[in-house]
């Protein structure tokens, strides 16, 4: 057996704002079934930052999750503005505004698909290394973020937080792969 993509049959768009897409595709598989309505989010790529201190603390966000009704404590990131491309930049954007924090070094540690079943965006990981306080918050209007430095050592301990974020727990294994090649960049203790 050989599993190929399905063909998209017809689409029709449900919803569209300025974030997000809703369609609905009628598809048929190489075996002939047809799937009469498969769902899709249409989504922009995100980044997620883990950003380290020279001290070896993680830089955190405390916020609010409307969809989950909770607070979250976890790794700061976001989405480009229009014209952006540089996925970098944009970390080390989202980090500031955020954070208020800068990096000495922007690091790409890994991309994956946060939802590849219902969702057709990527997420990029990077590692933001040196960190330090630079300005204050520059936050979204929607955004309302407590932030707060923990030692690394403890945040690894990720499933001992009371709420967890899935793809934060990834974002700890792609920054653990990169200080397993790079032991002497792991954060001190």
């Amino acid at each position: 057996m050989s599993i190929r993509p399905w063909t998209i049959l017809s689409s029709k768009q449900v919803m569209k704002d300025s974030f997000m897409g809703l369609r609905t595709d009628r598809c048929r598989r190489e075996d002939g079934h047809i799937v009469e309505a498969y769902h899709v989010t249409e989504l922009t790529d995100w980044v997620t930052v883990i950003p380290v201190t020279d001290a070896g603390n993680i830089v955190l966000v405390r916020e609010y999750r409307h969809a989950a009704g909770v607070i979250l404590t976890g790794l700061p990131g976001g989405v480009a503005d229009p014209g952006e491309t540089n996925w970098a930049d944009v970390g080390a954007r989202e980090l500031r505004e955020e954070t208020g924090y800068v990096a000495r070094e922007m690091v790409w540690v890994g991309t994956c698909y946060p939802n590849p079943a219902t969702q057709d965006n990527r997420l990029h990981y990077y590692l933001a290394l040196g960190c330090t306080q630079d300005a204050d918050q520059s936050l979204d209007p929607n955004e309302e973020i407590e932030v707060l430095e923990m030692p690394y050592s403890e945040f690894l301990d990720y499933g001992s937080l009371k709420v967890q974020h899935a793809l934060h727990a990834a974002g700890l294994f792609y920054a653990e792969r990169y200080f397993l090649k790079h032991p002497d960049q792991r954060p001190k203790e």
